[in-house]
C-alpha cells in the first residue's frame, strides 16, 4: 500500500467533547457505512448498499454540521428521564437530521456519538437517528445495535432503539442479529419496549411502495408475539400483521385477543382493518365485541370509523352501530360526546363509495 493510500485510509473521527475523542478505531459489531447523498427524499428509489465483506468499522464522524450540533451538548434538565421536547439542542439536531434525512454521512455521525460518555449527548444522538429515513439510517443499524448492547442505562437503550426503528434489517443483512438483540431485550421488563423498536426494523412499512419481505424467522417471532398479551412486542407485531404471510394465523390471533380481560384488545380489533378481506369472516363478530365494550364504557370509536373506511358495511350493520353509539353516549365524558354524535351521524348515512 502506498503512503497516500495509508493516509487516506486513516479517517479521524470525533464526537467533540472538549478535548475527548470517541468512536475511533475498528471493531466487529457495526455494519459498514454506505455512500449516500445528503437531503435525498424519503422513500427514494436508491436503497442503502449492503454491508461490505470487510471487517466492520466503528462509526466515523462524516458530517460536520451534525457533529457541531452534537458537540455542543445540552444543559436541559431531564423530564421523566428524557430530554424535554422544547429543549433547543434537541430541536436543533432533530431539524438537522430531518433536513438531511437520506444522508448516510449525517446518520453515521450521530451513531458515532452514541459512544460519548455524556448521557445527554447520547440522548441527542439517539434522537438524531430517529429523524432519518430508511435510506439514511439503515447503514447505521449495526452501529446502533453495538451501542444498545454496550449501554447500561435501560432508558438510553430504549431511545437508541427508537432511533433505528425505521431501518431495514433485511437490507442491512442483520436479520439474525436484530432478532437476537430483540430477544435479549425482551428478557428484561425494563428493556422490553426497546426490544419492540428493534423488532420493527424487520418490518419496514411505507405509505407508497413496500420494503423488503420480512424473513421467515421474523414472521414466526411476530406470530408468537401476537399472543403475548399486554406487551410492547405484541403492539409491534400487531402493527406488522399486513406483512405476515400466514393470514389464517393472524386472524386466529386477533380473534383470541377479543376478550374483555385482554390488555390490548383494541389494538387487535384495529388490526382487523389492516388485514382487510383476509379476516373479513371475523368482521361481524368483531364489530359486536367492539360495540359491547363501548356499551360497557370502554369506547374506541376510531376503530368503527376505520372499519367504515375499509369495509363495505351493509345498511343493517350501519344502523346497528349508530344505535349502539347513541345508547353508549350518556356514559361518555362530556368532551367525548361531540365525537359520539358525529360518529353516530356518520353511520346513519349510506356508506361512502370506496376509492
Amino acid at each position: 500500500m502506498t503512503t497516500a493510500a495509508v493516509a487516506t485510509s486513516l479517517v479521524v473521527c470525533a464526537c467533540l467533547t472538549g478535548t475527548s475523542v470517541v468512536g475511533c478505531g475498528k471493531g466487529s459489531g457495526g455494519s459498514a457505512p454506505a455512500a449516500g447523498s445528503a437531503g435525498s427524499a424519503a422513500g427514494a428509489a436508491t436503497k442503502p448498499s449492503p454491508p461490505s465483506a470487510q471487517p466492520a468499522a466503528k462509526p466515523m464522524i462524516k458530517d460536520d454540521g451534525a457533529n457541531q450540533l452534537l458537540a455542543k451538548g445540552t444543559t436541559c434538565k431531564l423530564q421523566q428521564d428524557s430530554l424535554p421536547l422544547d429543549c433547543p439542542e434537541l430541536a436543533a439536531i432533530s431539524d438537522y437530521a430531518f433536513q438531511h434525512q437520506g444522508s448516510t454521512e449525517a446518520s453515521e455521525t450521530c451513531a458515532a456519538c452514541l459512544a460519548d460518555p455524556d448521557p445527554l449527548k447520547k440522548k441527542l444522538a439517539a434522537e438524531c437517528l430517529a429523524h432519518f429515513n430508511s435510506n439514511g439510517v439503515t447503514p447505521s443499524l449495526g452501529f446502533a445495535l453495538d451501542a444498545i448492547e454496550a449501554e447500561k442505562d435501560p432508558k438510553i437503550k430504549e431511545e437508541i432503539a427508537w432511533g433505528i426503528k425505521n431501518a431495514e434489517a433485511t437490507t442491512a443483512h442483520l436479520d439474525d442479529r436484530v432478532l437476537a438483540v430483540a430477544q435479549q431485550l425482551t428478557a428484561d421488563p425494563k428493556t422490553e419496549t426497546a426490544a419492540s423498536y428493534v423488532f420493527m426494523s424487520l418490518f419496514p412499512q411505507y405509505m407508497l411502495g413496500s420494503g423488503p419481505k420480512p424473513p421467515a424467522k421474523a414472521q414466526a417471532a411476530a406470530l408468537q408475539a401476537l399472543r403475548a398479551d399486554g406487551t410492547a412486542m405484541q403492539r409491534a407485531a400487531f402493527d406488522a400483521v399486513s406483512l405476515l404471510d400466514d393470514k389464517a394465523a393472524v386472524c386466529a390471533a386477533i380473534d383470541a385477543d377479543l376478550r374483555p380481560d385482554a390488555k390490548q384488545w383494541a389494538i387487535a380489533a384495529d388490526a382487523l382493518a389492516h388485514m382487510k378481506d383476509a379476516c373479513v369472516a371475523s368482521l361481524a363478530k368483531t364489530i359486536g365485541f367492539v360495540l359491547a365494550r363501548m356499551l360497557a364504557g370502554d369506547d374506541h370509536l376510531e376503530i368503527l370509523r376505520r372499519y367504515d373506511a375499509v369495509f363495505d358495511l351493509d345498511a343493517a350493520t350501519r344502523s346497528k352501530i349508530a344505535r349502539a353509539i347513541r345508547a353508549a353516549r350518556p356514559k361518555a365524558t362530556e368532551w367525548k360526546r361531540k365525537d359520539f354524535d358525529a360518529t353516530a351521524a356518520q353511520f346513519s348515512k349510506p356508506a361512502a363509495k370506496k376509492p
